[in-house]
């Protein structure tokens, strides 16, 4: 019995003693953790004195960079500006480019003049139409289609008038000169606007025979006065608009080319004698 006393008796000290030191390992795992914290934390707060000086550096060249070429851009202001204003006020309208891309389309039947402010186009009426019809040339829509790319994307108004010859025409369908060169020019815009051109760009009107670019006597003045002229400009009350007799004189000089030629040659044979 007494035996069996002092065994638990032992037992039990050698339990209080186990437990007594259980509380270090606890301990020893929070100090580790600590320690492990305090690791990061400082880790996170140190700089790298080596990345630190290359962005410092990286950041200095691209400010003094953005400074000079601020510099340099005011000084070519200052040195250019006459010309670069002279420049700007001649292309400001964006005609003398698209004229140099018009060029591309030009043809026995397809002149161009390019005046202050606007941009003509001169298209015999025979390569687009039949004698007496309104109807569209199959071949002529893709002339009219590689036009429309060209402009259609320009913030410019298109003007489009068909003119005729002087001989009467006297249908159901046209009973004179004014309805055929209207019809003809609503034609050439409704097909300009189905290629892109916004409908609200595009005026169209018909002067029959009037404003011819020269006489009707011979069959070859009346080719060139059977025509659809569309003109090109930001200005609707260019002067080209209100005055349709200014395309005369352009394209009257153009269609008298080879007399003028022949003139001139003529008054230098007479000096020379």
């Amino acid at each position: 019995m007494g035996n069996t006393s002092k065994m638990k008796s032992k037992h039990k000290k050698d339990e209080e003693h186990q437990d007594n030191h259980r509380w270090v390992v606890s301990y020893a795992d929070f100090i580790t953790l600590l320690f492990a914290f305090f690791v990061v934390m400082y880790a996170i707060s140190s700089v790298n004195d080596s990345k630190y000086k290359s962005l410092s550096e990286g950041m200095k060249s691209a400010f003094n960079q953005k400074d000079q070429n601020k510099a340099t851009q005011s000084t070519d202001n200052l040195k250019d500006g006459p010309e670069e204003k002279k420049t700007k006020g001649t292309f400001k309208d964006g005609l003398d480019d698209l004229n140099k891309s018009l060029s591309e389309l030009e043809d026995g039947d397809f002149k161009l003049n390019r005046q202050e402010g606007w941009v003509e186009i001169d298209i015999k009426a025979g390569s687009l139409f039949d004698s007496g019809s309104a109807d569209i040339k199959p071949e002529a829509l893709i002339k009219l289609m590689k036009l429309a790319e060209k402009i259609k994307n320009l913030h410019f108004t298109v003007v489009v008038e068909g003119y005729t010859d002087n001989v009467p025409i006297e249908t159901p369908q046209y009973p004179s000169n004014w309805e055929l060169s209207a019809a003809r020019a609503a034609t050439v815009g409704r097909i300009l606007n189905g290629f892109g051109i916004a409908n609200h760009r595009i005026l169209v009107t018909g002067y029959g025979d009037q404003y011819p670019i020269t006489d009707n006597d011979t069959e070859a003045g009346r080719s060139q006065n059977r025509r659809v002229n569309i003109v090109i400009t930001k200005n609707r009350k260019v002067d080209r608009i209100l005055n349709p007799d200014l395309s005369r004189v352009h394209f009257s000089v153009i269609s008298n080319t080879n007399s003028v030629e022949f003139n001139q040659k003529d008054i230098e044979i007479k000096e020379k004698k």
